[in-house]
């Protein structure tokens, strides 16, 4: 499997609600940030903040637009489409930085602004 093929994967595990699966592919101690908030360290953080996020949302479906790979390090380009509490469609820009360390993830940096969609 390529390593887009995996960003694909996870992409549809949050998409179909299941932060078990997408929290698979992370270190044990893997760092996740999302945007300016604080830091979540460990694998069981990342799958609870998952979780959670999916329920926030009516729903969302990653649209990949792009992943590079250099080195360790995946650069990946996202169309985030969800919904707006008013019903409206959005499509919202995301990049995501991914670090791995052979098959897990030890990094992982999302940069978007969620705010449209919960407001």
């Amino acid at each position: 499997m390529t390593r887009a093929d995996m960003v694909r994967r996870m992409c549809a595990a949050v998409d179909a609600g299941d932060a078990e699966a997408f929290g698979a592919w992370f270190a044990a101690d893997a760092r996740y940030v999302f945007g300016n908030n604080e830091p979540l360290i460990g694998r069981d953080a990342v799958v609870a903040a998952t979780a959670g996020a999916a329920g926030a949302l009516p729903w969302v479906r990653h649209v990949v637009d792009q992943v590079a790979e250099v080195g360790d390090q995946l650069f990946c380009r996202f169309t985030i489409e969800t919904e707006a509490p008013d019903g409206k469609p959005l499509a919202l820009p995301c990049v995501t930085v991914i670090w791995m360390s052979g098959d897990e993830i030890v990094d992982y940096r999302v940069h978007m602004d969620i705010a449209p969609a919960l407001a």
